[in-house]
This record gives structure tokens, C-alpha cells and sequence, in this order.
């Protein structure tokens, strides 16, 4: 079985798919890919009334967000929490437009605590949704804290404001007629979030337990760019969420919307070779089994740089090819476990997730992690199963338990390559290592009650997610990949446009907002405003059921 498949594509599937081609439909749009951005934009442009035709590779929709079966458990691939679900936020506003909010319903992670942190010295800071809560919870934990905390967050304030106002397009003239209105942002823009803890006068301490989500970003805090930070950090401030059917639910979902529209299908298993070019229109999409699919609109939400290579990289001319040489995000190795025999709610699991540490210094744990030491890295477990009380995922008197830590692509795929025996002994190795940790620090003996256990490695997002390098992100979210250059989704051809977490922003809201953006600009219905957003003192008081 090839890798980038799980066998769900049967034979009648593809003879269905292959009999609609030859039907000969026509598209208003194509789409390449799947993913979170993609099936917000086909949906809202189905609902429209568009005819839309996708194109995926895998033979499941949703990219990272997609579930995969192994025995009688269903696990999402790489996301565990989101944010951008509170009334008036962007996941709501879509699934208000598409009429699916009362179907389609999310459970509130826990606000005084969303995130559990695991210090080196074994304390447990929660982390809540408010700032003056997570400058209390620090300053109870380590004493003499809490000002440099509110300082640091004041400055996530400020941005957080100021990005909410930015214009949809930045033109060279709004900087001496309204960079006044963005002082934080231009002083911040190329800053790590290192150097703003430094600035900030913040501890060892409270550095680890404002950085122990690093894994959230797949970078270190001496590269990771502050505004990529905020975005994540400030969106979880103001809820975490999980859908209560879970994630699964929450993909099928959608596709049954696009797919329920006349006109619009979905065609699986179905990897884009090449790309028809006209001047300055795309004329039609390629697939490897020799299919051509044509619409007006085309839309590619596949990986910019690696579509830019399939079409030919000396079409675009120089000032569009820099946007496209950026370095990608690093990533992770996950491990998936079914238990059975125990409640995971008796270990200090729950409705949040959990980041333990084994060192205090983050940029040191990835850079051993990069070089293959996992002694002292920094672990994720999340607890699916336990964020809502519906069922779905795994089998009556089981539970999820999910773990993950930095990895090094190139180390994975050279093993992978070259010795495939040593390339699965080291994935268990640090599977193993991880495993190792929770029984040492969380559930002794955890390995009893395992009944399903497996492992997927930066070589795994590759072949599964079509992420090159297994990225996580699209770019490596440092900031010179989030710089005024950054990738949009116009290209040299009028009809031609990226739709994809390297074109906008990553993560679940992050895509969501790259589809309904890119839906706003070809449609004209603007739907959609951040900065009508309700404040973070609304959302809060929602949070909290004052309001």
C-alpha cells in the first residue's frame, strides 16, 4: 500500500470518480487540496452557488485536521485544541455563514486552565484564559514575577489591537500616513520572542511556562518571531476550544456541505502533475492519471513552493519567486495510544492539555532535539477523549492519550531512506523515551493499560499530509518569514491564486481566516470584519458565562 494512503479509496469509488469525469462537468472553480483553508472557501463558495471541483492527493479531506482509523480508534492527525470560537470570532462567523453553528458545536477547554505546565523543579502552573489571572497563577509559583509577566502581556495587548486594525492590503503609503496607529507593531515586527523576554526582565521560571507551548509554533523562542506568538498565545486567551464530535465530525461535516451543493465534487486519490498556463491565465489542472480539469477559478491550497516548481519557476517572473524561497517549519514526532482500565482524569489529565519539561532553557531542549537527543526534551500529552463527553473516537471503557516532541526531518527521512528497519526502531526508541516520562512523572504504569499504540515521525506528515519536510506550519514562523514579503494569495496569473497557511496565516483559525478572505475577495461579500471582533474582555465574561 502506497504511503500516502490508508486503502479507503476502493475500486468502485474510483470507478464512480473516473464516470463523473468522463460526464464531463463544469466547474466554476478548482481547488488542489483539502485542507482546513480550501474547505472553507469551497464551502462558502458552494453556498454561493459555485460549482466546485477538489482535488486531493490522500484519500481523506482536512490536511492536518484529518482523522485516521487504527483498530476501533479514530485520532486526528496533528491538532489538538484551536481558538478563534467564541461569538463574533472567525470560526463562528464561518459557521454561521454556511448555516452550520447549531450543528457543528465546540466545547470550552477549561479557562483557568487550558494548558497545564510541568516545570524541571515539578511544579504545575496553569495556564488560563486572562492575563491577570496568568501573571497571579506565575507570581504564586515563583514569587516576584508577576510585574514582569503583566509587562509582557501589556505588549501582547498592544499588538493584538494593532494587528486587529491593519488595513486588508498594506500600501506604501500607509506608513507615513498611519504608522502612528501601529507603533507597536513597527518596533516589534522583526523581534524574537526571546528578545522580548529579555526586555521584559522575565526569569528562567517564567520564560518556561510562557514558552512550554513552543511545540504549539515548532520553533524555539530565539527564533520565533513575537507577532507569530501573539497570534497563537492571544487567540487562546480568549478561549480554547474542541469540537464536541471532535474533529472528525467536524471535517466530514463540511465536505457533505460542499458535496450537498449541485455541481460540486470531490475527487480523491487523485495527485496534481502539472499545470496548463496561458498567458496570464491558468487554463487548466493535471492529475498523474492523465486527467484534465479546467474551471475560470483556480485555487491552490498544495504547499506554494512545491506547486511553483510543478508549473515551472521560470514563469514567474523575479519579483514574485522571493516570496516563495522561504525556509519551512520544523515539526514533530506524535504518538498515538487507545488505554483501557484506568481514567486518565485520576493522573491530573482533563478538559486542557499538559506540557511537562524536563530542562529550563526551551531553545536548548530543540536544538538536542535536532540533534537527536531526547534525555531532556519538552512533552505534549493531550487527552481528546476527555474535551467532551461525546464518543467517536475510541471504543466504550477506553480513552486517547496523545504525546509528541520535536524531531528532525532530515535525521528521519535519510533513516527512512537508507535503512527502513533503523528508521522504525528509532521511531519506537523515542517512543519508547516518551512513554518513559509519563510513567516516571504521571501514570506509573501506564504501558498496562495500552491496547493500541502508534507512532508518526516528520516522515509520516510528509507522506500522509503532502507536508514537505513535514512542516508544520508552511514557514518557519522566525521573523523574516513573516515580514511584509510574505506569500498572498495573488499570483502572476489573474485566475490563479494560493489559498494555504504559507499564503495567510496557520492553524486552524488561521486558515479558516485565509479561506474566508480569499472567499470575500472573489465574491465581494464581505461577510466578515476583525475589527467588528468583540474585545477580550467580552469574550472572557462569554468564557466564564457572565455575559
Amino acid at each position: 500500500m502506497k504511503a500516502k494512503s490508508t486503502g479507503a479509496l476502493s475500486p468502485e469509488a474510483h470507478q464512480r470518480q473516473d464516470s463523473l469525469y468522463q460526464s464531463n462537468p463544469r466547474y466554476d472553480v478548482v481547488i488542489v487540496g483539502t485542507g482546513m483553508a480550501a474547505i472553507s472557501v469551497a464551502a462558502l463558495l458552494a453556498r454561493a452557488g459555485w460549482r466546485v471541483c477538489m482535488l486531493e492527493a490522500h484519500d481523506l479531506p482536512g490536511g492536518y485536521v484529518h482523522s485516521f482509523r487504527m483498530g476501533e480508534f479514530h485520532f486526528c492527525a496533528q491538532i489538538h485544541y484551536i481558538w478563534g470560537c467564541g461569538p463574533g470570532e472567525k470560526v463562528t462567523r464561518l459557521l454561521e455563514k454556511l448555516g452550520l453553528s447549531q450543528d457543528i458545536l465546540f466545547e470550552k477547554l477549561n479557562p483557568d486552565g487550558y494548558d497545564h505546565v510541568i516545570l524541571p523543579d515539578r511544579k504545575r502552573v496553569a495556564i488560563p484564559c486572562g492575563y491577570d489571572r496568568l501573571a497571579a497563577n506565575i507570581e504564586a509559583a515563583y514569587p516576584g514575577q508577576g510585574e514582569s509577566v503583566r509587562r509582557f502581556t501589556r505588549i501582547l495587548d498592544r499588538l493584538s489591537v494593532e494587528v486587529a486594525q491593519l488595513p486588508d492590503t498594506i500600501r506604501w503609503w500607509h506608513v507615513p500616513t498611519l504608522g502612528w496607529r501601529f507603533r507597536t507593531l513597527i518596533g516589534y515586527h522583526r523581534k524574537t520572542l526571546q528578545q522580548v523576554f529579555n526586555e521584559c526582565g522575565l526569569s528562567q521560571e517564567a520564560q518556561a511556562v510562557l514558552s512550554a507551548n513552543s511545540g504549539d509554533y515548532m520553533c524555539p523562542p530565539r527564533d520565533l518571531s513575537v507577532l507569530a506568538y501573539n497570534g497563537l498565545f492571544s487567540g487562546y486567551n480568549r478561549g480554547a476550544y474542541y469540537p464536541r464530535r471532535h474533529f472528525k465530525y467536524f471535517i466530514e461535516r463540511l465536505m457533505e456541505l460542499i458535496t450537498s451543493h449541485e455541481g460540486c465534487h470531490v475527487y480523491y486519490e487523485t495527485e496534481v502533475t502539472g499545470f496548463e498556463t496561458r498567458g496570464d491565465r491558468m487554463e487548466g489542472v493535471v492529475t498523474a492519471d492523465g486527467k484534465v480539469f479546467r474551471a475560470p477559478t483556480v485555487l491552490c491550497n498544495a504547499d506554494p513552493q512545491k506547486m511553483a516548481g510543478i508549473i515551472g519557476r521560470e514563469k514567474f517572473p523575479a519579483s514574485w519567486r522571493k516570496p516563495l524561497e522561504y525556509d519551512y517549519s520544523w515539526t514533530a514526532l506524535t504518538v498515538y495510544l487507545g488505554v483501557r482500565g484506568l481514567d486518565l482524569r485520576d493522573y491530573g489529565f482533563g478538559r486542557h492539555n499538559t506540557w511537562h519539561l524536563e530542562q529550563w532553557d526551551l531553545n536548548k531542549t530543540w536544538e538536542e532535539a535536532m540533534n537527536q537527543d531526547w534525555s531532556r526534551p519538552w512533552l505534549f500529552m493531550a487527552t481528546p477523549s476527555l474535551h467532551t463527553p461525546e464518543g467517536g473516537t475510541c471504543p466504550p471503557g477506553t480513552q486517547i492519550l496523545e504525546l509528541a516532541t520535536g524531531a528532525n526531518y532530515d535525521f528521519f527521512r535519510q533513516l527512512h531512506d537508507s535503512d527502513y528497519k533503523a528508521y522504525v526502531r528509532k521511531k519506537n526508541e523515542v517512543q519508547n523515551r516518551l512513554i518513559d516520562l509519563v510513567e516516571q512523572h504521571h501514570v506509573s504504569d501506564l504501558r498496562k493499560h495500552i491496547v493500541l499504540h502508534v507512532a508518526g515521525s516528520p516522515t509520516t506528515n510528509e507522506d500522509y499530509c503532502r507536508a514537505p519536510r513535514g512542516h508544520a506550519y508552511g514557514q518557519h514562523l522566525t521573523p523574516a518569514n513573516l515580514g511584509p514579503g510574505r506569500l498572498r494569495s495573488r499570483t502572476p496569473w489573474k485566475n490563479f491564486f494560493w489559498c494555504n497557511a504559507a499564503s495567510g496565516y496557520p492553524g486552524v483559525n488561521g486558515t479558516v481566516g485565509t479561506g474566508m478572505q480569499l472567499y470575500m475577495e472573489l465574491t465581494g461579500d464581505r461577510f466578515f470584519d476583525p475589527r467588528r471582533t468583540p474585545d477580550t474582555e467580552t469574550l472572557l465574561r462569554h468564557l466564564r458565562g457572565q455575559g
